[in-house]
């Protein structure tokens, strides 16, 4: 008869555990190892280390998975055993000897430390000898780490770094400011290596170096990636020197320096996002606005023309203001210029008023940018003239901007003239979807109708921006017109929108996405699993079980199991318990026994205590599981 050793970790049956480490069958002795880890204190210590003191009176090399406990319990009794068989282990018993590494890097200590300390200093030091100093990070090891720097760059260049970022300690600062600044660095170990600086306390910033490290990380500035270039150049603003470096990259954007001096496209955004983050920083200098207003004109890249305007609208200021002002009426740059003028601390709301009064041919970009900007304010004075640049006789980029803004003011009185755009076939499908798009953002009960028709439009983007409006009608008709929308239609754009548009709805929309669930459409499924696990009540559970036990939503099952899982609702032990039966894959056991665990009801605990009765307890998620219903119990 097999013993019950959950009863015992239960019971935190210590003497049982170690009578089953002696005489119990395989694998039980090894998991009463385990349980006794976890259970720890003093007794468990003591038997644990009787069978790494009397191993021939246990299974044979039952005391080296004892003695790995005893490590992770941080008692010093086993340090002397441990020190000696890594000392005496060699090639033949690798495996073993990682082991041990593994076990010096979690008792730790001084004598641990000096071991590791010491074996850092081989030709070439074992992946296990430094993954224990990256755990351990001891300052005394950093000398060491860097000596042997060269030799684990060779064998594995990431591993090498993310080991040197991992200690947090100045002293490693020169050897990653070489790595971010060497040509020879590849681009994702230059990433690692600005990752790992970023790390460093900023109080020991900046670190000595051969060079400065300003100038060390202008590479990394420079770098097309994005993750590597923005820590760059935080790194840079810490500094009056980098400050310095971050400005001239700005002024040698400009576009009439020569081509071959001039800053990299990549690197001017850089800058200029860093400025957008970080405007404080900037706007002091009388040189940072008018770098800035430089990189507006047609002759820059719309990239950096975008960046620059994006900055100018985080600075501010009068210089600032006229700038985008003047930009306003830009080729491909004119939504972002918007953008940048609604985020102004001031916005030249009166400015903006008259360009958007002012129905000249010539002002019609303008027109537009200032539609968009006033929308963004949520200005409700605009809305009248918004309504003017609605009418026909308007361009439709102008027409559009405005029918977005009246959306973005929330303004009902438009709901009759946005109604008759939306539903006039001889209008582009473009334009009418705007319209539908304000609708929905609107919510006017008088806009239900008119949404309820655009979901059936020919249009693709009129469907789509009905489908996102009908979610903001929390009732009946809106919900069940969403869920044929969802079985239905064609385009699986419209459908996602659909299922997603029910998910917000909430309460009202439960029956409906259970149904969807009965009946599966494979290209919503993440979708639909998402808009379930938003929705409360049992119904709901309902949907996300029939997801994760049928075949046909193979696809999602695992999705749905976390969902249920997270819940954490007394009504899903059911469901859950239910896939621990079933012939389902262990990532699929462990997700429903880990959202069993988490219940905390009788029920759900029966159903964590069973499995593992059942199936043992060799993986940890089991232990796991049975370590919180313990824990409840204590």
């Amino acid at each position: 008869m097999e013993p019950d050793i959950v009863r015992m970790r239960l019971e935190r049956d210590v003497a049982g555990l170690s009578e089953v480490m002696r005489s119990g069958p395989s694998p039980h002795y090894v998991w009463a190892v385990d349980l006794l880890r976890e259970i720890g204190g003093r007794e468990a210590a003591d038997a644990l280390l009787d069978c790494v003191d009397r191993p021939d009176a246990y299974p044979k090399w039952l005391h080296l998975h004892a003695l790995s406990a005893l490590a992770e319990l941080r008692d010093r009794r086993a340090l002397p055993r441990i020190l000696k068989d890594a000392r005496r282990g060699g090639p033949e018993h690798s495996a073993r000897v990682a082991r041990l590494y593994e076990d010096l890097g979690a008792i730790g200590g001084p004598e641990a430390v000096r071991e590791l300390v010491h074996r850092l200093g081989d030709p070439e030091p074992p992946r296990m000898v430094v993954e224990a100093v990256a755990r351990l990070r001891p300052p005394e090891a950093v000398p060491a780490l860097l000596g042997a720097l060269w030799t684990l760059l060779l064998r594995d260049e990431m591993f090498a770094v993310e080991t040197l970022g991992a200690m947090r300690d100045p002293r490693t600062a020169p050897a990653l400011l070489y790595l971010a600044a060497s040509e020879g660095s590849s681009p994702r170990l230059r990433k690692r290596a600005v990752l790992a600086l970023a790390q460093l306390p900023e109080d020991c910033w900046p670190p000595p170096a051969g060079l400065n490290a300003e100038f060390m990380l202008t590479r990394a500035l420079r770098d097309p990636d994005a993750a590597t270039a923005r820590p760059a150049a935080a790194l840079l603003a810490r500094t009056d020197y980098g400050m310095e470096i971050l400005r001239d990259h700005v002024h040698g954007a400009a576009p009439w320096k020569p081509a071959e001096y001039r800053t990299p496209v990549c690197a001017a955004v850089t800058v200029c996002a860093h400025i957008q983050e970080r405007p404080a920083l900037f706007g002091q200098d009388g040189r940072d606005v008018p770098n800035l207003v430089a990189l507006l004109g047609e002759r820059s890249v719309p990239m950096v023309r975008r960046a620059a305007a994006s900055a100018l609208g985080a600075v501010g200021g009068k210089a600032a203001t006229e700038a985008l002002l003047a930009a306003l009426g830009g080729d491909r740059t004119g939504d972002t210029v918007a953008r940048a003028l609604s985020a102004l601390p001031a916005p030249p709301v009166r400015e903006l008023l008259a360009m958007l009064a002012d129905d000249a041919r010539e002002a019609r970009p303008r027109r537009r940018g200032a539609a968009i900007a006033l929308g963004l304010l949520e200005c409700a004075d605009a809305a009248p003239l918004l309504l003017d640049a609605l009418g026909p006789e308007n361009y439709r980029d102008v027409r559009a901007a405005a029918a977005d803004a009246l959306g973005d003011l929330r303004h009902e009185p438009a709901v009759a003239r946005l109604s008759s755009l939306a539903g006039d076939d001889e209008e582009p499908g473009t334009l009418r979807a705007r319209a539908v798009h304000a609708l929905g953002r609107i919510g006017a009960p008088e806009s239900l109708p008119v949404l309820l028709t655009a979901v059936h439009d020919p249009s693709e983007p009129v469907r789509v921006q009905a489908a996102q409006g009908l979610g903001r009608f929390p009732v009946r008709e809106a919900s069940a017109a969403l869920g044929k929308v969802a079985s239905t239609d064609a385009s699986r754009d419209v459908a996602q929108c659909a299922v997603r548009a029910l998910g917000r709805m909430g309460a009202p929309a439960v029956p409906v996405l259970a149904a969807l669930a009965g009946q599966f459409r494979r290209d919503v499924g993440e979708e639909l699993v998402t808009a379930l696990a938003e929705c409360p009540g049992a119904e709901a559970v309902a949907g996300l079980a029939a997801l994760a036990t049928s075949p046909e939503a193979a696809d999602v099952r695992l999705s749905a199991i976390r969902a249920l899982a997270d819940r954490r609702s007394p009504d899903c032990a059911a469901p859950l318990a239910s896939l621990l039966t079933a012939d389902h894959t262990p990532r699929i056991h462990f997700s429903a026994l880990r959202g069993l665990a988490a219940l905390d009801t009788e029920e759900a605990d029966a159903h964590v205590l069973t499995y593992c009765r059942t199936k043992g307890l060799a993986s940890a998620e089991a232990r796991a599981a049975l370590r919180d219903v313990a824990d409840r119990r204590r």
